[in-house]
């Protein structure tokens, strides 16, 4: 069997470079006056949006066909654009994962404040105002050691 070279993974990119570098926006590409860019140019370029920025900032590309048909290349361009993006859908799942970590996380909270609350009031209702540098010390040492516990589990 034949050992394939290193460097083809190399030239597909080089080749796919090649190939959304002649589709990309701009004023001298094959939109004008007379032929602007529609909903499907406008799909194209808001999907390759990401890497015509980036080309934009070496050279004179362009991310946006400056000759369009307006709402309609606009719509497309967004479209593309929300492929890059996420859309809508993916980013809800997200917001509801982050919200269950975020109410775990809350009730955490809820139990140490309640607890620090808790042997505070003991403390203070113990000892004397020359007691609180102890206090202090206790309640550090004990949030830290709960810290700890809630970590390793």
């Amino acid at each position: 069997m034949k050992a394939r070279s290193p460097y083809w993974p190399l030239g597909l990119v080089l080749l796919g470079a090649g190939l959304i570098s002649g589709c990309l926006a701009g004023t001298s590409g094959p939109f004008g006056p007379q032929d602007p860019a529609g909903f499907f140019a406008g799909l194209w370029h808001g999907f390759i949006a990401w890497i015509s920025f980036i080309l934009s900032l070496f050279t004179e590309v362009r991310m946006y066909a400056v000759d369009n048909t307006g709402a309609g290349y606009n719509l497309g361009f967004l479209i593309g654009m929300a492929c890059w993006l996420g859309g809508g859908g993916g980013g809800s799942l997200h917001y509801q994962k982050k919200s269950r970590r975020q109410k775990e996380w809350d009730e955490v909270a809820r139990k140490v404040e309640a607890k620090v609350k808790r042997d505070l009031g003991e403390w203070a209702q113990a000892g004397d105002a020359d007691d609180w540098p102890e206090v202090e010390r206790k309640v550090e040492e004990k949030l830290k050691a709960k810290i700890r516990e809630w970590a390793d589990s």
